[in-house]
């Protein structure tokens, strides 16, 4: 049985949320998104993402 994904790529993240690569990248820098430095590539916390996500929805 596959497991669910937990750490996604920043193009995958891009494609989630429907931005550009480099807006991601500019929330990530800026902490407004969480992620970590696997040798050269970045992943983000796609649970972390989807629960800031909610916080959001319930906000507006």
């Amino acid at each position: 049985m596959p497991f669910p994904k937990r750490w996604i790529s920043v193009k995958e993240c891009a494609a989630f949320l429907s931005l550009n690569k480099m807006t991601v990248y500019s929330l990530i820098y800026a902490h407004k998104i969480k992620a970590v430095r696997i040798g050269r590539s970045v992943r983000v916390d796609l649970r972390s993402l989807e629960a800031d996500l909610e916080k959001q929805v319930k906000t507006i």
